[in-house]
């Protein structure tokens, strides 16, 4: 029922279309005699075959050409296949019929078959793969507007988020809680920590619009937060950054400090677990990997970061983020992009 609810629309269309072709076919036949409803049925199989066939194969096209990143590719493609099966699925119908209604052999019914009947199909199937092409490709057009829309949204969101992060009271606690003891044990010390933190916070107002940074900036970014973290747990943490970037080379702001802050927020840091973090460079993407030892009372987390950063990826680029946990690590992968002026 649900079946015959949802294809109602494609049985009135083959219905109607099998009536005008055997009418114009054989407009000499006595309506509602045995030739014409075997003409019927034989177009109605034509036309249902044509629709159905046409339809699947457009879906898998879909799954393995996209319409938005590929429109050419794909209407070539789907039109050269779709005109294929058409011509394919309407000689297979009627050496069938023939054989089944008439007891013809395959070579007679073929040829039972003129030019006028073939130059007849190629225009009917050009004109379903043509109707198919123009419905699905408006149809994905516009779901892509809604998706753009929504991610560009979801940016926003993120982008907050990761503000709102760097300045919460609590990260400002800890670093004026290391602050206050380095002024009394290094002074030296406490002015690079000063320092370094206005840096950050000069590069997260800086960044917090943009889509894209330079990946140097984001490397020089991480290497001074580091430098915070690692001056708050001591030999606790441990942080190797081996990454070099080229000029044009870009990533999206604040992803990898993320990672790393997720590493220290969701696992244990102590004497007896040293948590240790690499960010290191695998060919077009940077690694962060870090030693798994999660805590026994985590802290509240609100779960999206990590997704965020995928969908951010997902807006700009093809290429996706890699997320694998094992047993003793945590390992996630951002694409490198790059630059379309170098």
């Amino acid at each position: 029922m649900n079946w015959l609810k949802k294809n109602f629309k494609v049985l009135l269309i083959s219905i109607v279309g099998a009536l005008i072709c055997n009418y114009f076919f054989n407009s000499n036949v006595v309506i509602f005699s045995k030739e014409f409803l075997i003409g019927f049925i034989w177009n109605l199989i034509i036309w249902t075959t044509l629709w159905f066939g046409n339809g699947y194969i457009a879906d898998w096209l879909n799954i393995k050409i996209p319409w938005i990143q590929k429109t050419l590719l794909r209407a070539v493609t789907g039109i050269v296949a779709l005109v294929v099966y058409s011509i394919s699925a309407f000689v297979i119908v009627h050496v069938l019929i023939s054989y089944m209604v008439y007891d013809v052999t395959f070579l007679k019914s073929l040829e039972w078959l003129h030019a006028q009947t073939f130059k007849f199909v190629l225009i009917i199937s050009f004109s379903i793969a043509s109707a198919l092409h123009v419905v699905e490709f408006f149809r994905y057009w516009k779901e892509s507007q809604i998706e753009a829309e929504k991610l560009r949204a979801e940016m926003k969101t993120y982008q907050y988020d990761a503000l709102r992060n760097q300045i919460n009271p609590h990260f400002l606690f800890n670093s004026f809680s290391v602050l206050s003891e380095l002024v009394y044990e290094d002074q030296d010390l406490a002015v690079k920590f000063i320092r370094q933190l206005g840096d950050i916070y000069r590069y997260v107002l800086v960044s917090m619009d943009l889509e894209l940074v330079p990946l140097q900036d984001e490397i020089d970014f991480i290497k001074k937060f580091s430098f915070l973290l690692q001056t708050r747990f001591e030999d606790n943490l441990e942080i190797d950054i081996q990454v070099e970037a080229d000029h044009d080379e870009l990533i999206v702001p604040m992803s990898l400090q993320l990672l790393l802050e997720n590493a220290v927020k969701h696992n244990e840091i102590s004497n007896e677990f040293p948590l240790k973090v690499e960010i290191h460079r695998n060919a077009d993407s940077i690694q962060v990997k870090n030693t798994l030892k999660k805590k026994s009372n985590p802290e509240f987390s609100t779960k999206t970061g990590l997704q965020n950063i995928i969908k951010r990826y997902k807006y700009l680029s093809e290429k996706k983020v890699r997320v694998e946990e094992t047993k003793d690590s945590f390992v996630v992968e951002v694409p490198i992009l790059k630059s379309e002026v170098s």
